[in-house]
């Protein structure tokens, strides 16, 4: 269980390097959204799948908080992340600044509300 919102992106590396799915969605909440590619909500299993799609990128994430602000049971966590993988035409680097609201839960524990591992576009 993630006992403070600063926790969130190590926890997402941890089980994202671990490479295991059932861990990760088990960092979003009920209601959670996440936005994949920046522009586009996705809820539900479709999170599962978007997960997925980055897992068979095949590397390692890395994750470095940079601001986690914290009212009540709403936080907003800002980290940068790098991914180092393979693609279709061999290995590929990707990186971005995620965006993410997470609320705590009555078990006092926090998940995603809102992931946007790219932030948003407009």
């Amino acid at each position: 269980m993630i006992t403070r919102p600063d926790q969130m992106p190590a926890a997402f590396a941890a089980a994202f390097n671990a490479r295991d799915v059932q861990a990760l969605l088990s960092l979003y909440g009920p209601e959670a959204t996440m936005v994949p590619d920046g522009s586009t909500s996705v809820r539900g299993a479709a999170i599962g799948d978007a997960l997925n799609g980055y897992l068979a990128l095949q590397g390692p994430i890395n994750m470095k908080l940079e601001r986690a602000v914290v009212e009540g049971d709403t936080a907003l966590v800002v980290a940068s992340w790098t991914l180092d993988g393979k693609g279709p035409h061999g290995p590929l680097q990707l990186k971005g600044t995620t965006a993410d609201v997470l609320r705590r839960s009555a078990d006092g524990g926090w998940t995603y509300l809102i992931d946007a591992p790219l932030g948003l576009k407009a």
